[in-house]
C-alpha cells in the first residue's frame, strides 16, 4: 500500500497534466471557432483568477468538511472538467461555447485551489521531522513532471486524434488521482487539526514596507513574462513557421529542462553572489528571453532562436522565485519583530502565491489583448521592456543591499578560509608532535 506522501506526489503530478494541456491546445480551439486572442487570454486567465480568490476560502471549508473529502471531490471534478474540455470542439454555437469554457475554467481553478492548498498542507503535516523541505521539493518536481507529461500527451495524441483526444486521455487518467485520494490514511488528521492554533495574520500590513512590495511586484512581473504568450504562440508558430500543434507542445516543454538544471546549482549561486543579485539576474534573463520568443532584429527569424528563448526563460525562473521567497521572509521578519521565523515563512508563502497567481492571471490577459491590437511581435517587445524596466528600478532601489550582501559573503568566505587554514595548521602540529 502506498504511503501518504507518495500519494500526494502522484496526485500533484496527475492533476498537473490537464493544466499543461491548455497552453498548446486552447489556441487551436480558438482558431477553429473564430475566438480572438483577446478572448483566449481572458479564458486562460480565469483559472489563476479562480485559484487566487478561492484559495482564501479553502481554510474555511476545512473547518466544516473533511480534508480527504474535499481533496477527493476536487480530483474527481478536475477529471470531469478535463474530459469536457475535449467536447468543446463539438459545440456549434460560438456564444454557448464561450459561456461553457468560462464555466469550465472557473471550476478547474476552484478545484486547483483546493488541491494545491491541501496537498501542500497535508504534505507538511505528514512529513517526517526534518524532511519537510525535501518533501515540498519533491512536490515541485512532481508537478513539473506532470506538466511535461501533459505536453507530451498533447503532442502525441493530438497527432492521432486531433484536439479532443489529449483531453480524453488526460481526463480518464486523472481519475486515478480521485482513487488515490480515497486511499489516504487520515487516522491522525483529526488529532492534528485539534492541536493546531487558529492564527490569523493581517497580510496587508506588510505591503506598507517598500522592500516587501518591490519583491512582490517582481513576482507579478515575472509571471506575466512567463505566461503572456500562452494565447498566441501556438497559432504564431503554425502561421509563420508551419509548426504543427504536436511540435509546438514539445517546444512548450523546453523551459523545464534548464529549470531543473539551474535548480541544482542555485545554492552555489546564492552562496557566491547573494539572493538579491541572483534574483535580479533571473529577472533580466527572463526579460531578454521575451526578445527571442518573437525574434527582434538583428536576431534572425528562426525557430532555433525561439527555442533558445524558451531555454533562457527556463534559466530565469528559479533564480527569481526561490531567492525571492527567502528575501521576502527576511524582510517580513525584519519589519515585524513580534513574529517568529516560521510565521514569517508562512506569510511569505501566502503573499508569494497570491502575487504569482495575479501575474498568471494578467499574463495571458495582457498578451492576448496586445497581440490582437498591435501584433505578437510588438507584444513581446513591450513585455520585455516592462520586465527590464522593473529590473533597472530594482537595481537602483536595492543597490546598497546588493553590495552589502556581496561584501558580507566575501567576509564570511575569508573567515571560513582562515578557520580552515588554522585547523590544517593545528592538525599538522599534532602530527609533528
Amino acid at each position: 500500500m502506498l504511503g501518504n506522501t507518495t500519494i500526494f506526489l502522484i496526485i500533484n503530478m496527475l492533476t498537473a497534466i490537464p493544466y499543461a494541456l491548455i497552453s498548446p491546445l486552447l489556441p487551436t480551439l480558438g482558431k477553429e471557432k473564430d475566438l480572438s486572442e483577446g478572448i483566449l487570454g481572458v479564458i486562460i486567465s480565469l483559472f489563476p483568477l479562480a485559484v487566487s480568490v478561492f484559495s482564501t476560502i479553502v481554510p474555511i471549508l476545512c473547518k466544516k468538511y473533511s480534508r480527504i473529502k474535499l481533496l477527493s471531490l476536487a480530483s474527481f471534478f478536475i477529471s470531469i472538467v478535463t474530459i469536457l474540455y475535449g467536447t468543446l470542439i463539438y459545440i456549434p454555437n460560438r456564444n454557448l461555447l464561450i459561456i461553457l469554457v468560462f464555466i469550465l475554467r472557473i471550476i478547474h481553478g476552484i478545484c486547483g485551489a483546493i488541491i494545491s492548498t491541501l496537498i501542500y498542507s497535508l504534505t507538511i503535516s505528514f512529513a517526517e521531522k526534518g524532511k519537510t523541505q525535501t518533501s515540498l521539493g519533491r512536490l515541485e518536481i512532481a508537478f513539473s513532471l506532470g506538466s511535461s507529461a501533459g505536453l507530451l500527451i498533447s503532442s502525441v495524441f493530438y497527432k492521432i486524434g486531433g484536439y479532443p483526444l489529449p483531453f480524453f486521455v488526460a481526463g480518464f487518467s486523472s481519475f486515478f488521482a480521485f482513487y488515490l485520494a480515497l486511499q489516504i490514511n487520515d487516522k491522525n488528521m483529526k488529532k492534528d487539526d485539534e492541536e493546531k492554533k487558529d492564527d490569523d495574520y493581517n497580510y496587508l500590513k506588510y505591503l506598507k514596507n517598500p522592500e516587501i512590495y518591490s519583491i512582490l511586484i517582481g513576482f507579478i512581473v515575472v509571471m506575466i513574462n512567463i505566461t503572456y504568450f500562452t494565447p498566441c504562440l501556438t497559432n504564431h508558430l503554425n502561421n509563420n513557421y508551419s509548426i504543427s500543434v504536436s511540435t509546438a507542445s514539445l517546444i512548450f516543454m523546453t523551459p523545464m529542462i534548464p529549470y531543473m538544471i539551474v535548480m541544482q546549482f542555485l545554492d552555489a549561486l546564492t552562496g557566491k553572489f547573494g539572493n538579491y543579485l541572483v534574483f535580479i539576474i533571473g529577472v533580466i534573463t527572463l526579460g531578454v528571453s521575451s526578445l527571442m520568443i518573437y525574434p527582434v532584429p538583428p536576431l534572425p527569424q528562426s525557430v532555433i532562436v525561439i527555442i533558445l528563448g524558451f531555454l533562457i526563460c527556463g534559466c530565469g525562473g528559479v533564480p527569481v522565485f526561490i531567492p525571492g521567497l527567502v528575501m521576502l521572509a527576511k524582510n517580513i521578519k525584519k519589519s515585524d519583530k513580534s513574529i517568529d521565523e516560521m510565521s514569517a515563512n508562512d506569510i511569505a508563502t501566502v503573499l508569494n502565491t497570491l502575487c504569482t497567481e495575479i501575474g498568471d492571471f494578467l499574463g495571458p490577459l495582457l498578451g492576448g489583448y496586445l497581440s490582437e491590437k498591435i501584433g505578437f511581435k510588438l507584444c513581446c517587445l513591450i513585455i520585455s521592456i516592462i520586465v527590464l524596466t522593473y529590473s533597472a528600478i530594482f537595481i537602483l532601489f536595492f543597490n546598497g543591499k546588493i553590495k552589502n550582501e556581496i561584501k558580507m559573503i566575501k567576509q564570511e568566505n575569508k573567515s571560513e578560509s582562515k578557520t580552515d587554514k588554522n585547523a590544517e595548521g593545528e592538525t599538522e602540529h599534532l602530527k609533528d608532535n
